[in-house]
């Protein structure tokens, strides 16, 4: 609610006095997104700036408070220092989740289509969900070629859902719903006269806009990622397209101060999988060219920009999903003679990055980085991969060679040397129909907690992870955290992800 549209019973003039100093006061707001006010002493500049105006400090504290959540004063600026992202200067820990929709010609987060209440057609609604659950931060996949379509309008009509019924929806079995209170939602639910998503754009471009904004006003830290794996081509048809889609949503998120500090790029999604691979082959352009050119361009527009950059052309070893950073020479050496085939292509050794690590190493960009790979188990893998790399030593190993030592080691180029944080941008849990999961998915726990057999000495936790998917439509990672009516919670979901930090309201 605008601090300004508050009807409160004072005198024309102290409501004049206020008017004249909300404007000063939200000309503060604006500049926050610089990093330069923090959220305590724009809060005490609105307070005495109120004080002139004969209002008690009650009703001063309030319109403060409302003045700045309308302007996305505490949606925080995220930065990174060595191998920890920060926001506003304190270690954070993002436990995440993946929402698709915006890359399968939805036009929309999926799932909105199902039943007839704001439990599963309000947008707003699963975010509140969402955050009762324990979740923090969300990653968005999209494709550049569904901002091109039309956006569907059917998701705009629904039932109000009751506080019971959504209370009663983020509730495992045997535990009291009403034994706590229910947390309120961050930022106000979007429904209202027999709809729901009001305010949603029908413009495609403009509604993933307007997606992240909600999510981080709701406090929430924002993944984009450019889907390319099956849905969008445009970054090896075209390129230069592609440098601009980036560059054209940069700027878009830039100039809004509420999303601009928690949105990261993921600027390429499992590039093996479309055979892109640190070097050009064939008619696919080199990864490390398409990773420097939209991150010089992005840097252009939005030089606080944080990226998020997964591996390839590393399957001999690790995992075919986004991961495949290896750069010690010995570890590269060992599998020159190694061929790997799947459907889709056919690869000799583990390709050497250190070409691309050297050129980052000298850009002013260089400390704004996350490495982000994906961790699947065999069951969703299309191939065979060697089960000495997919459980007890050997998956550590595997683990720490590829990415964990970028976060304790680090990289060194030109006398200088640096670490970074890593995000784990995908995995899901074990399938119950497959067993060989199940080692592999422990062994990740460890890996993740820096506990037990995980803890080798050549990692940090990682703190920083994005469950795949919120989605039921995921057949191949046996569903996501919803079911197949998108009300129903995945129990054994939540339960599992409770190991790796995942905390629900009801705890």
């Amino acid at each position: 609610m605008p601090a300004s549209a508050l009807s409160l019973n004072y005198t024309e003039a102290s409501l004049t006095c206020a008017s004249r100093h909300l404007e000063i006061v939200r000309g503060q707001v604006t500049r926050r997104c610089r990093g330069n006010v923090s959220r305590v002493t724009l809060h005490q500049r609105c307070m005495a700036g109120f004080g002139s105006c004969r209002m008690n400090r009650s009703i001063r504290l309030v319109w403060c408070w409302l003045l700045l959540l309308q302007h996305g004063a505490f949606a925080g600026k995220l930065t990174i220092r060595g191998n920890q992202v920060l926001e506003d200067g304190k270690p954070i820990k993002m436990h995440g989740i993946n929402y698709f929709g915006f890359n399968n010609e939805q036009t929309m987060v999926d799932g909105l289509w199902a039943g007839k209440t704001s439990l599963t057609k309000d947008f707003s609604t699963q975010v509140y969900r969402q955050q009762l659950l324990g979740f923090n931060a969300v990653r968005l996949p999209f494709s550049f070629k569904d901002f091109k379509l039309p956006g569907r309008t059917d998701y705009n009509w629904c039932t109000p859902a009751s506080e019971d019924a959504i209370r009663k929806s983020v509730t495992p079995p045997g535990v009291n719903p009403y034994a706590k209170p229910l947390p309120k939602p961050r930022v106000a639910l979007t429904v209202g006269h027999g709809q729901c998503n009001l305010g949603m754009p029908n413009n495609v471009f403009d509604r993933f806009l307007w997606v992240i904004n909600l999510y981080a006003r709701a406090g929430f830290k924002i993944v984009i990622d450019n889907h390319v794996w099956l849905e969008d081509p445009t970054a090896y048809e075209d390129t230069s397209a592609w440098v601009a889609g980036w560059t054209r949503l940069a700027a878009a998120i830039s100039k809004d101060p509420v999303s601009r500090g928690v949105v990261m790029y993921d600027l390429v999604n499992e590039p093996d999988n479309k055979k892109i691979f640190w070097r050009a082959r064939g008619d696919r352009p080199s990864l490390a060219a398409l990773y420097l050119r939209a991150m010089d361009a992005i840097y252009k527009v939005q030089p606080d920009a944080i990226f998020v950059l997964e591996g390839t052309g590393q399957i001999g070893y690790a995992i075919p999903s986004g991961d495949g950073f290896v750069t010690d020479s010995r570890v590269i050496n060992g599998f020159k003679s190694q061929v790997m085939k799947t459907s889709r292509y056919e690869i000799t050794g583990i390709e050497d990055p250190n070409f691309f690590f050297t050129a980052i190493m000298a850009k002013p960009y260089a400390q704004s980085i996350i490495w982000g790979p994906h961790f699947y188990a065999q069951s969703v893998i299309p191939f065979a991969l060697p089960k000495r790399f997919m459980q007890g030593p050997g998956l550590i190993k595997r683990m720490s060679d590829s990415f964990g030592y970028l976060t304790t080691k680090g990289y060194c180029s030109g006398g200088k040397c640096l670490k970074w944080p890593v995000l784990l941008g995908e995995f899901s849990a074990p399938h119950a129909g497959a067993p060989g999961d199940y080692p592999t998915m422990a062994g990740l726990v460890k890996y993740i907690n820096n506990a037990g057999a995980g803890k080798d000495g050549r990692h940090t936790p990682i703190t920083n992870w994005f469950f795949w998917a919120w989605n039921d439509n995921t057949p191949d990672t046996n569903g996501g955290i919803v079911k197949s009516d998108w009300v129903a919670i995945d129990w054994s979901k939540i339960k599992w992800l409770r190991q790796i930090g995942l905390k629900p309201w009801y705890l």
